[in-house]
């Protein structure tokens, strides 16, 4: 393959024998198909210009001068360094004051040693097999498949193809957790297409290889190498049929009700504690998809975060599932794609009977909604290669509604793309940046094997200020390719050691409840996210205090060896015998992470969850949306994913998302139907959107009356202090 010139190459190797020293038989380097793998993800996932700077970052390293501009000493080509020499370049750049290196020495890193871990040696449709893997002792996906192998066929038929003025009553964009959903409802009442970007399920689930790599490509937002626009924050994100509940770890907790509650006094009391349409929402979710927390049996991992919850007397519980058979080594692997079926995602629940009902698939993007005279009458669609070539485009028309479920990341590019204007769009992004402590044991963990988060700590979830505002600890999915982009990076030869001590390794998560939010616009004609996200310094101060009670948590289990976090300077611990000794090193640890904080670039950060770029409110000022999904500045489009959450969930977000799909489903059934209910809900929906308060004042003109009182109120308190 010739994606990458000579120069370029001889720069990969060089930075990927640097980062991962060569053993006296193995060269990471070196190995068969590396190069082509890397290309191919680079060429797939990255964007002309992340192409650009990726490939110019390579050639400046093939220089002299090039590397000491990088490096900031005088240098040779980092390409004819010897081995400590290039340690040391790379140890300069992942520790640089300067913020824009230690963003290149990250991006790099993640993106060679993330693929050097996880590719497939073999090549796609071949059984998984990396040369790498042997040493860390790591097995690869396993074949077993227990008692549920059924496959996708029944998707796979409702797939069409569609033609200029094609017209559905019904156009649902996305089918991640919230347009699955919402899709299996209205299929019900009229005709329906869900247009999805992401890859299809597999009719033969034997052409879902688990292979890590593979599963990050095929199933991953930009094949797991978004980040925030910094590069201080990994973004992994579902991108196939079924989005998130297709790809996440099988973790169904509720709505907190403190949360329910801090959404009711927003001014949604559909919310509310108690709320009977809200609860009997989640419960029927959460039995739609076989959720419970009876029967579950822990992996090695969560039952050390047990043993150490336990031990420090710290509340946990059981994370319920809507894995079949959490005891099969294989639920470990089913974030990289649903070959065995045992994961009652979105493509055998809610998906699965909407194809069984007539609904159809559209493989494409939604370039924009077609909105007139404050209402949605269609979409224009077109394949993902096609985006650019507006004279391949199509228009389909809609009867009814539109429904936005493109989720957290694409949902505002979508109504951006389509001309709205709300101040809430693409605003207030929550992300649960997670970060973790990670420890070796004396006996082997197997982390990556089992249903990987079964438990939750919720000691800590209502934060250092009490404000409902702080992490869940729980144990993460961790796997070679994950691990090698995530961990922190001091050295060659501690990495590599690290690694080599996977299967014994513990990490435990700090998934914390972010009061601060970014941003969400588009690049690329408005296709592809730019994430901008800094946490908030309540939020920092939560991730320390999380990070102390993880490392509680670890310290106290039996067998426990070295302990660490993902700070760049990284704070190590290690038990010692005597315990003044050790309290002198706990204190050191802890310390240690005060003073190394969260700052950018310098601590390894993560997200799973992406909610609230287009949040519900009870006016436009306070929301995107209004208590039924519908955009404020438009009738008949409703936003129905994870971005209309108020504020973020505080919980793993699957069940959340789903329920208010659930709720905001039934109630445009009820409302088409013409039942009492629906009589109620549009004479509601119409009372809000002539802005009528029920006191015969409108909104608009109380906000007036309210701003005018002040203004007055200012005037005369000047007044008065003038005189006296």
């Amino acid at each position: 393959m010739d994606y990458f010139s000579k120069a370029q190459i001889r720069s990969i190797s060089a930075l990927v024998d640097a980062l991962y020293p060569p053993d006296l038989d193995l060269r990471l380097s070196e190995q068969p198909l590396f190069i082509e793998r890397l290309a191919e993800g680079a060429q797939t996932h990255l964007d002309s210009r992340d192409v650009f700077e990726l490939k110019a970052l390579l050639n400046v390293l093939d220089t002299s001068v090039g590397t000491t501009l990088l490096y900031g000493y005088p240098s040779a080509a980092f390409t004819t360094l010897n081995q400590d020499a290039k340690g040391k370049v790379m140890e300069a750049l992942s520790r640089s004051r300067v913020g824009l290196r230690r963003k290149a020495f990250n991006g790099l890193k993640r993106l060679l040693m993330g693929t050097a871990m996880s590719y497939n040696a073999n090549g796609p449709g071949q059984a998984p097999h990396n040369p790498i893997w042997a040493s860390l002792k790591y097995p690869g996906p396993p074949s077993e498949s227990g008692n549920v192998t059924e496959g996708y066929d029944f998707i796979g038929k409702a797939y069409c193809e569609v033609n200029d003025n094609d017209t559905f009553d019904y156009i649902i964009i996305g089918s991640g957790c919230g347009g699955s959903v919402v899709a299996r409802q209205l299929c019900k009442i009229g005709k329906c297409l869900v247009i999805e970007k992401g890859t299809p399920l597999p009719s033969d689930l034997k052409n879902v290889s688990q292979c890590e790599s593979e599963g990050m490509c095929d199933f991953y937002e930009k094949g797991s190498l978004l980040t925030t626009n910094d590069g201080s924050l990994m973004i992994l994100a579902g991108a196939a049929l079924g989005g998130g509940s297709t790809v996440n770890w099988g973790c169904c907790l509720d709505t907190p009700e403190y949360v329910r509650e801090e959404w009711n006094q927003m001014g949604l009391p559909q919310f509310a504690p108690g709320n009977k349409e809200f609860s009997r929402s989640m419960a029927e979710v959460k039995e739609y998809m076989g959720v419970t927390d009876k029967g579950i049996t822990h992996n090695g991992m969560n039952k050390k975060l047990i043993e150490g919850c336990e031990k420090n007397k710290f509340k946990w519980k059981v994370a319920p599932q809507n894995i079949k058979d959490t005891s099969l080594k294989s639920a470990g692997w089913t974030c990289f794609g649903p070959r065995q079926g045992n994961k009652q995602g979105g493509g055998v629940t809610w998906l699965r009977e909407y194809s069984e009902n007539g609904g159809k698939f559209f493989q494409g993007i939604a370039v924009k909604v077609i909105h007139r005279d404050g209402k949605a009458v269609g979409v224009v669609v077109c394949k993902s290669s096609e985006k650019n070539s507006p004279s391949k485009w199509r228009t389909l028309l809609v009867k009814r509604k539109v429904i936005c479920s493109a989720g957290s990341l694409h949902t505002p590019l979508v109504l951006q793309r389509s001309g709205f204007k709300n101040s809430n769009i693409g605003k207030n992004l929550h992300l649960h940046p997670v970060s973790c402590v990670m420890a070796t044991f004396k006996d082997e963990i197997l982390g990556y094997e089992g249903a990987p988060m079964t438990t939750v700590c919720t000691e800590f979830q209502k934060g250092v200020l009490n404000d409902g505002y702080g992490p869940k600890l729980e144990c993460p999915s961790v796997h070679t390719g994950v691990m090698a982009a995530a961990l922190p990076w001091t050295n060659g030869n501690d990495f590599k050691e690290a690694l080599k001590s996977s299967s014994k390794m513990m990490a435990v998560i700090v998934l914390q409840r972010d009061i601060g939010g970014g941003t969400v616009t588009g690049k690329n004609n408005g296709f592809d996210p730019v994430i901008d996200y800094v946490p908030d310094k309540r939020d920092e101060n939560n991730i320390k205090e999380g990070l102390k009670r993880a490392f509680d948590i670890i310290k106290a289990c039996d067998g426990v060896g070295k302990v660490w976090t993902c700070h760049v300077n990284q704070p190590l611990y290690e038990p010692k015998s005597d315990p003044t000794s050790d309290r002198a090193s706990v204190d050191a640890f802890n310390a240690a992470i005060d003073e190394n904080g969260v700052g950018v670039n310098s601590l390894g950060l993560f997200c799973a969850h992406q909610m609230g770029s287009c949040r519900m409110g009870s006016n436009p000022g306070t929301g995107a949306v209004d208590e039924d999904g519908e955009l404020w500045e438009c009738e008949n489009l409703h936003v129905i994913d994870a971005s209309v959450f108020p504020s973020a969930s505080g919980a793993n977000p699957m069940v959340t998302t789903m329920s208010i799909a659930q709720m905001l489903g039934a109630r445009i059934v009820e409302m088409h139907k013409g039942s009492e209910l629906g009589k109620k809900l549009l004479k509601r929906r119409k009372l809000r959107r002539d802005g009528d308060t029920g006191n015969g004042k409108s909104s608009t003109s109380i906000l007036v009356a309210g701003a005018l009182v002040a203004v007055l109120v200012a005037v005369v308190g000047r007044t008065v202090g003038k005189k006296f």
